[in-house]
């Protein structure tokens, strides 16, 4: 299964952002596929988080606007929400250390650790995912879209 990362859902969000329309075109397709997509309730504050920011847009996404996006989400039967289980913090304390994990890189520890424990590829925009090892990850764009 796909795990997406925070900056996906900005793109697909947000119009004014790079890759705008080819971020919800593929992201319409991934829902659609059998197995679907997944997210953490992490990665969706952190949504909130980001559009509604006045010191990151000019004109923020007000909350409602951004709460209706994640919940219609949140209601696709190929969205599946995932939560960290019992072996969680034990591989995420280990991609701190391995990577050396600090200050801003420590909520990507987090996310790299819940996709190693689903079995999850993460699929993001980062390309400073590939600091932790063992983590499967890649753009979007490195996918071939569903025909």
């Amino acid at each position: 299964m796909k795990l997406l990362d925070v900056n996906i859902l900005v793109g697909v969000h947000r119009k004014e952002a790079a890759q705008h329309e080819e971020l919800k075109t593929w992201l319409e397709k991934v829902i659609d596929e059998p197995v679907g997509v997944a997210v953490s309730e992490l990665v969706l504050s952190g949504f909130l988080r980001i559009v509604t920011h006045p010191k990151i847009y000019s004109k923020p996404t007000p909350l409602a606007i951004a709460m209706d996006f994640l919940d219609d989400l949140r209601g696709r039967a190929g969205v599946h929400i995932l939560s960290p289980g019992l072996r969680h913090w034990a591989i995420f304390s280990n991609l701190c250390i391995q990577a050396d994990a600090r200050g801003n890189l420590v909520p990507d520890a987090y996310h790299a650790a819940l996709a190693m424990e689903t079995g999850c590829e993460w699929i993001t925009l980062d390309k400073g995912f590939g600091r932790y090892p063992g983590l499967r990850w890649r753009s979007p764009f490195d996918l071939k879209t569903p025909e």
